[in-house]
Parts: C-alpha cells; sequence; structure tokens
C-alpha cells in the first residue's frame, strides 16, 4: 500500500468555521495574539490566556469536519495516510482519519505550565492528559501541582515533531512513489516552506491553497481546500 503525507494549515478547518490568528487582523479583543498564545502572555494573565482557549476548546467542539476532512479520511480506503497538521483542533480524527500528527498540539489535551521542553531544556514536569472540558484557573497537575494549561504550541515554543522522522518519511515517498500533499497554507512561511522544499524530490506532490503561488514542480491547486482534495482523490 503506497504512503500519502498531507501536510495541513489553518485552510483545511476554516471551512469548518473556525476562525484563525490572521482572520481578525491579528488582534482577540484587542489583545494582540502574542499576548494570549506566548509564554510571556501566560506569566502576565494566565488566566485571560486560558479564557482566549477555552473559547476555542468550545467553538472547536461544536464546529463539524467539512468535505476536505472527510475526503482525506477517504483515501486511507486505498493509501496508507500520515497527517501532520498545524490546527489544534480534532476535526481529522472526527472525520475518520487515523493517524494523526499535531505540529502544534491540539486544545484537547492538556500538560502542566512547568512542561519539560525538549529542545530548549526548559521545565521538568512531563505530565500529559486528555482535555475534554476547557483548562480552568485551578486545575492543577496531578503529578506537580501546577496549573495546568492547554498543549498547544505558543509563539517562541518548540513545534511538536522530529525533522529526523519527516526526513525518513520523505525517502519512503520518493523510492515508493508516494504522494505529498500540501493543503490549507501558502507555503511561504516555517514549518511549511521547509516542508515544501525538503519533500521537492518527491514526483507526485501538491499544493492546494487559492492564495497559494507556484512552487518548483509541484502542481498547484488554487482552490479552497475541499474543492481541491475532492478533485485530487479522484485522480490518485
Amino acid at each position: 500500500m503506497q504512503t500519502i503525507v498531507v501536510f495541513s494549515g489553518a485552510g483545511l478547518s476554516a471551512e469548518s468555521g473556525i476562525p484563525t490568528f490572521r482572520d481578525a487582523g491579528g488582534l482577540w479583543e484587542n489583545h494582540r495574539f502574542e499576548e494570549v498564545a506566548s509564554p510571556e502572555g501566560w506569566r502576565r494573565d494566565p488566566e485571560l490566556v486560558l479564557r482566549f482557549y477555552g473559547l476555542r476548546h468550545e467553538a472547536i467542539a461544536q464546529a463539524e469536519p467539512n468535505d476536505a476532512h472527510r475526503a482525506i479520511a477517504d483515501l486511507e480506503q486505498r493509501y496508507r495516510v500520515i497527517n501532520w497538521t498545524q490546527n489544534i483542533d480534532n476535526l481529522l480524527e472526527r472525520a475518520g482519519c487515523t493517524d494523526v500528527r499535531h505540529m502544534h498540539g491540539s486544545v484537547f489535551r492538556q500538560k502542566c505550565e512547568h512542561h519539560r521542553e525538549a529542545a530548549s531544556g526548559k521545565g521538568w514536569c512531563d505530565y500529559l492528559g486528555e482535555c475534554p472540558r476547557p483548562v480552568q484557573p485551578g486545575d492543577l497537575c496531578p503529578e506537580c501541582g501546577g496549573q495546568l494549561r492547554p498543549d498547544v504550541v505558543w509563539f517562541g515554543e518548540s513545534v511538536q515533531f522530529e525533522f529526523s522522522e519527516v526526513h525518513a518519511m520523505c525517502r519512503e515517498l520518493e523510492q515508493n512513489d508516494g504522494v505529498f500533499i500540501c493543503v490549507g497554507t501558502s507555503g511561504m512561511v516555517q514549518p511549511a516552506a521547509s516542508l515544501i522544499s525538503l519533500f521537492a524530490g518527491v514526483r507526485r506532490k501538491y499544493l492546494i491553497n487559492p492564495d497559494a503561488v507556484p512552487v518548483g514542480d509541484y502542481e498547484l491547486l488554487a482552490e479552497s481546500a475541499s474543492t481541491g482534495l475532492r478533485r485530487l482523490a479522484r485522480v490518485l
């Protein structure tokens, strides 16, 4: 069974009504997103940060997978599909995808404010748990007693994936005529830009985004995630 790697950004879930950081011009209730999605913002006002993520948790819980999520899930009938997503929602899983790696974490997991970061060496606590409801002030880590926070990657924190694994997957696609799909991101910012460059040697590779520009010999589908993925699924 051949392998498809799907790298997805915010555009994948936009049709489900999930707002992106850019939708409101970089502001939430007149707060810059760096104020509610950064270690500095957490130290300054953790209750504000938890309120912001509580609203996102509730919005995601009320949203439904769209045709783009379902198109990816349907590919599992014919392919081994691996999802690397920047999205913190669970819509891929709810659509039926079985292998989803959250590079920016998930609002449906929680960790301690003193969590250990392998890349930076900061922190000491290894607690990680499910988060079926929004984290509240006073929700404490069962291991060390620190305040719990959503398991999401903030500005300035390390993305949750190993480049060695990415390189290995790239070689597999090159050697076995696999497929690389980049959807819901322009591909111009990190880590999308690095992944697009890394997978350039894969023969079958596609970029799906209405605002994307041509990159190398990628086949560009300048349309919405759902339209592009449905079209692509018919020819794979």
